[in-house]
């Protein structure tokens, strides 16, 4: 039998605080700039060098106006508490 590595909880109040602020981020979107962000997202599997230029240049603009700085800052103090203190 594989042996099973421990995996750590996370606190459900954190992960509540990261979709919460995550949704508060893909909400700046309209509805029709997430459906064209999701198409794009899909169309290119992963992979940049399935989009054209045009297409890329759409995911950058979209994804800016996410702010993903701010998102970054909202949740680095997340990271923390998932984190807790190591001795």
């Amino acid at each position: 039998m594989p042996r099973l590595t421990r995996v750590r909880t996370v606190p459900w109040a954190i992960l509540l605080e990261l979709g919460i602020t995550v949704r508060d981020a893909w909400k700046k979107l309209t509805h029709g700039e997430r459906e064209h962000l999701m198409s794009l997202v899909r169309k290119s599997q992963g992979r940049p060098g399935n989009l054209s230029a045009r297409e890329r240049d759409d995911i950058k603009r979209l994804v800016r106006k996410m702010e993903p700085a701010a998102l970054g800052r909202s949740l680095a103090p997340l990271g923390r508490k998932a984190r807790g203190r190591r001795r």
